[in-house]
């Protein structure tokens, strides 16, 4: 087997596949291979089979409407011809009412209010959409509809006069009124723009399953009845309009519209040979200044149309369908001179080569109002001509169009579908493989255990954001999977046989694993069923290589692989440049031999990376000194962490800093992770060089999240240290309880357990610490919420344990130390929510105490100003006396606590409760460069105090109360992904003012005074 390459490095990603985004232009040439015409036709011949036992009912439309421009309201009639082909006799009927999703109301709109989307539920007349029957006759008897979904009125339902039986027909007609909603989705209407789709009452699909009777939800699109269309519109008649389907009578405007005066338009008028049913515009009496323009279709499930007076005009071919593109004027730099209609012509040509021929007669783009994309019977509507998201639409005319699956059923067989041709066609034309940057997000879904089977109806994921990830991404990976099990070549043949055996039919995902198994001669049930029915993990281990050198010079090489993951794929076993062999995949340990000219070098399991296996670090073949040593080293760049999905990253960073015993400090950092998430490490060992100092070396130690043992959404790490005249550990554990991807609140509990013990007095500085130690832990909890701009946040932290102090009182002496019980417990609540006049309002509420029969040691008491000790310890520009945040002359602000920010860091007490307000103005905001916002800010804080703390202002009293005010400057900033916020202040009041921070600027209560900070207040 030819070598194959694996990419140095991947980029990590975290957000969802964005496969409808715009992608660079690339080569248009069409490079990739198409069947020669004789053996494509006998191996189709063989393969595409009659699909014995399949049907589809037989429908056809005659629509004729009129739009009233003014009010934006259809009026329409319909006449349905409906022959029941299955075998079932049929007593009920139903049709969809699509555009009554788009309103307060329905289902559409419950699920938008359940997620926190504000779209349609609280439109008002005459802004949402609506569908609206007025008229319906049945066999020939008027009958009202009712909606057994009600309040949901996306669909109509009548109960037949007589049961319709196998092979017998029926003819439905229908009069309504329609309007789009004024915001976009799928649909809409701006001033003179309209995109219809969806406007008409729909016959609901009957197959296999039933009526497919189902409400239109956010997760899920569409699911029509293959049927003819006679579509006949009154129209304004300066309105240039896109559509399903070809012209047959009438002007749509594209010759006035052309950009070419030279361009021949082809209508296509002749396309559909049979004759059409009369009237057509011969019947309606068009009023001046409006026209009439018919349209036919044959073999859709959808008949979609847009309008806009401006739209401008231009033409191509991609073999015998007539390429259509529609855009505004003001877009031809980005739309127009060919350039929409090159990139809609490759996407075809693409896809032809990969399915086969196109059946329809014409593809139109239209650029829609709504940004994305939508897809349609022969119509797309693009936000943008990009040519990934055309190629990604257009796509839909395979997957969703002629091969039309039940879009919210089993949404994978069209997104993912066409999501996974996209990638391929960039990778046909020079670009790298999606897989590599698709994979890595797919499986933080997986591991996080945010993954949801790719196979459930789309209604069914807890929230649309999962839904979107699992039918868009993760389908896409598993298409991917199938082109590695099955190789690139039997892949295309799958997709030719698919399309050649199932175009113009109903599919579902029996139809595509039976053509799959057919052509690869494979049974694929098991890959299919862990990749849509179950979300398995995936790890393989290289367990032994046993190599022995045979008589005649060539190397026979066995290898061990164990399954330690429950999902399972094939296993390729290769070197740094040559793949060698392929196991199964499938026993728990399974032994692979293979013989070759040359010793292999070191082997790894999976070389390629297609496995889906979450922990590639334990692939390799150990090695004295390094074992399997799976790692990169490179200089840390601290405004951004690389991570690999093959390795684990190494950064080495030197630091330095200074302090008043340790004097200047050099040291050197090493920041680790796998995957951006896994075995996160963070070692820094530094040397004090100044005069007199003892306890020079210091050693900080953080290990986290172990890729071995994997907990999806928790944070599990181990801390250790000998640093500047402390030792200590730290256990901590974070679960989020977060339900939900995108909304709702985020809660967190913990635990976290802690020893801390003082070892050298020259680096403390003595109003922070005492000479003490303690071993404490207990559980927390924090939420955060989100509503619109508003931000909650809470946050409570209970902690017992023992303090122990050095020497303790009475006898004197260096080995005694006095052991003591304590509690110590924190809450805070805080908001930020708009304001008056475009301010920002934050107010935050908090409240401490310290139990225990003594006086708390300095460093466990509730501090007053911010942060204590113990949660700037790890920070060594706050850690020791004489660090630069610490130096008596500069005065910096680390928030938490009673956060009475203007006093003084070593004041604290027994307990302590404070109110912070904060009023902010942003004078200007971006979402580029270094400066990302800058604010005005007023403060004003307020508290009260043991006298532990502060000493009471009269005898007598038990508490001192606090106060401070003043104003401040806040700007954000952005350096690659390292974001902070800077806070510049001026507490002009402070009382008591003996115990503010600044005691130098200012000695009265009210005066100037300064202070920083590289964080948010709160």
């Amino acid at each position: 087997m030819p070598g194959v390459a694996r990419p140095t490095g991947v980029r990590i990603a975290r957000s969802t596949s964005q496969s409808r985004a715009t992608s660079p232009a690339r080569s248009l040439l069409c490079s990739f291979p198409i069947l020669m015409p004789s053996l494509a036709s006998f191996f189709l011949l063989l393969l595409a089979r009659d699909t014995t036992g399949y049907w589809q009912q037989q429908v056809s439309y005659r629509i004729t409407a009129s739009l009233d421009e003014p009010t934006g309201v259809l009026t329409g009639r319909e006449r349905i011809s409906y022959v029941n082909r299955s075998s079932t006799t049929l007593r009920d009927f139903y049709v969809h009412q699509y555009l009554n999703a788009f309103r307060p109301g329905s289902r559409w709109a419950a699920a938008d209010s359940a997620e926190e989307r504000e779209r349609f539920q609280h439109l008002v007349d005459p802004d949402y959409a609506f569908e609206r029957i007025t008229a319906a006759t049945l066999m020939g008897r008027e009958l009202r509809p009712d909606y057994p979904y009600a309040p949901d009125s996306t669909i109509a339902h009548w109960t037949l006069a007589r049961p319709l039986v196998p092979g017998d027909s029926l003819v439905v007609e229908i009069e309504w009124q329609a309007r789009l909603s004024t915001l976009p989705r799928r649909q809409g209407r701006q001033g003179r723009r309209f995109d219809f789709a969806q406007w008409y009452p729909k016959v609901v699909v009957y197959d296999k399953y039933g009526w497919e009777d189902h409400p239109l939800y956010p997760a899920g699109e569409f699911y029509g009845e293959f049927a003819t269309y006679d579509v006949t519109l009154d129209l304004p008649d300066d309105q240039v309009i896109g559509a399903t389907g070809v012209p047959v009578e009438g002007d749509p405007g594209w010759d006035k519209a052309k950009v070419d005066p030279a361009q021949q338009i082809d209508y296509q008028r002749l396309w559909y040979r049979s004759p059409l049913a009369a009237p057509g515009c011969a019947g309606l009496r068009v009023t001046a200044g409006r026209k009439c323009v018919r349209f036919r279709a044959e073999r859709v499930h959808h008949f979609a149309f847009s309008l806009n007076p401006q739209y401008r005009y231009e033409q191509g071919r991609a073999g015998d369908a007539v390429v259509r593109v529609l855009y505004l004027p003001e877009d031809r730099a980005t739309w127009g001179n060919g350039l929409a209609v090159r990139n809609t012509v490759a996407a075809l040509a693409w896809l032809d080569s990969l399915y086969g021929t196109y059946q329809w007669p014409q593809l139109t783009n239209v650029h829609r109002i709504e940004g994305g994309g939508t897809e349609f019977p022969m119509m797309i509507m693009d936000g943008s001509a990009g040519l990934g998201l055309i190629v990604h639409e257009a796509g839909h005319q395979y997957t969703m169009g002629q091969l039309a699956n039940n879009e919210w059923r089993e949404g994978w067989l069209d997104e993912g579908f066409t999501s996974f041709q996209t990638g391929w066609f960039f990778e046909t034309h020079g670009g790298p493989p999606a897989y590599d940057a698709l994979e890595p997000e797919v499986l933080w879904l997986d591991l996080e255990r945010w993954s949801e089977p790719v196979s459930f109806p789309g209604e069914r994921y807890r929230d649309f954001a999962t839904y979107n990830a699992m039918v868009y991404s993760k389908a896409q990976l598993f298409y991917e999977e199938l082109r590695y099990v099955v190789g690139d070549e039997t892949m295309r043949r799958i997709l030719r046989a698919y399309f050649a055996r199932w175009r113009l039919k109903h599919v579902d995902e029996d139809a595509l694993r039976e053509v799959a198994e057919d052509v690869s001669g494979r049974d694929l049930k098991w890959l299919f069923g862990e990749w849509l029915h179950a979300t398995p993990l995936f790890d393989y281990r290289l367990k032994r290589v046993e190599r022995h050198h045979l008589a005649d010079g060539r190397w026979r090489t066995v290898v061990t692989i164990e399954r330690r993951g429950e999902g399972r794929l094939p296993v390729e076993i290769g070197d740094a440049d040559t793949i060698y062999a392929r196991a199964t995949g499938e026993p728990a340990e399974e032994r692979v031999a293979f013989v070759t000219a040359a010793r292999p070098g070191r082997l790894v399991l999976d070389p390629r990376g297609r496995t889906h296996d979450y922990n590639l670090l334990n692939n390799r073949e150990a090695r004295a000194l390094v074992g399997r040593g799976a790692w990169t080293f490179r200089l840390d760049d601290p405004t951004r962490e690389a991570a690999r999905r093959d390795r684990l990253v190494r950064a080495w960073l030197p630091v330095a800093w200074s302090n008043t015993f340790g004097g200047f400090t050099v040291g050197l950092r090493e920041r680790s992770n796998y995957l951006g998430s896994y075995d996160r490490g963070l070692l820094l060992a530094a040397l004090a060089t100044g005069r007199g100092a003892t306890n020079r070396f210091s050693f900080y130690g953080r290990w986290s999240n172990p890729i071995g043992h994997p907990e999806p959404r928790s944070q599990t790490s181990v801390s250790a240290w000998a640093a500047e005249g402390r030792a200590g550990a730290k256990l901590s554990v974070d679960r989020s309880l977060r339900e939900h991807l995108d909304f709702g609140a985020d809660p967190h509990v913990g635990f976290d357990a802690l020893w801390m013990a003082t070892t050298e007095l020259g680096y403390l500085d003595r109003g922070l610490w005492d000479d003490a130690g303690s071993v404490e832990g207990g559980p927390w909890w924090a939420t955060t919420r989100r509503h619109g701009a508003t931000v909650l946040h809470a946050r409570f932290v209970a902690r017992g344990g023992v303090v122990y102090s050095s020497p303790g009182r009475g006898i004197v002496s260096a080995t005694r130390y006095d052991f003591e019980g304590f509690g110590r417990f924190t809450g805070e609540a805080s908001v930020r929510t708009p304001f008056l006049a475009r301010t920002t309002l934050g107010l935050r509420l908090f409240a401490g105490g310290y139990t225990g029969a003594s006086p708390p040691v300095r460093q466990r008491r509730i501090p007053v100003a911010g942060a204590d000790p113990y949660e700037t310890f790890s920070d060594p520009l706050l850690r020791s006396r004489g660090a630069l945040f610490l130096r008596p002359d500069f005065y910096y602000h680390a928030p938490g606590n009673a956060n009475l920010r203007a006093f003084r860091r070593d004041l604290g007490g027994r307990w302590a409760v404070s109110v912070n307000g904060e009023l902010t103005r942003s004078l200007g905001r971006r979402d580029h460069g270094f400066l990302r916002e800058a604010s005005l800010m007023g403060f004003a804080d307020a508290g009260l105090v043991d006298t532990l703390a502060v000493p009471a202002t009269k005898p007598g009293r038990e508490s001192t109360f606090l106060y401070e005010g003043g104003l401040g400057l806040v700007t954000r900033h952005q350096l690659r992904d390292l974001d902070w916020t800077l806070r510049f202040e001026v507490p002009l009041v402070v009382a008591p003012f003996q115990f503010a921070a600044d005691s130098v600027s200012g000695k009265a209560r009210l005066a100037w005074r300064w202070q920083v900070s590289l964080s948010p207040s709160f």
